[in-house]
């Protein structure tokens, strides 16, 4: 009797995947945007967070309150 070795290859999921939300189990192309992004605005799943990032008119809403704080502050003191 002959003896067959067969190779068994890894497969890697292709790029076009979708893996899906982890914290929700769902295969779907978006972000349901219920995890806390880490500090470089990566979700739980590894990917990029779209609800991490901010646009410029985000960041002028940001940029005023903080200007009208720290001017409330100053008026305190005066």
């Amino acid at each position: 009797m002959k003896v067959v070795n067969t190779i068994v290859k890894k497969r890697s999921l292709p790029d076009y995947t979708y893996l899906g939300c982890s914290m929700t189990k769902n295969r779907s192309p978006w972000c349901f945007r219920l995890c806390k992004p880490d500090g470089k605005g990566y979700g739980k799943c590894g990917r990029p967070a779209p609800h991490f990032y901010q646009g410029r008119i985000q960041m002028g809403i940001i940029e005023f309150e903080k200007r009208k704080k720290e001017q409330d502050k100053i008026i305190k003191l005066l």
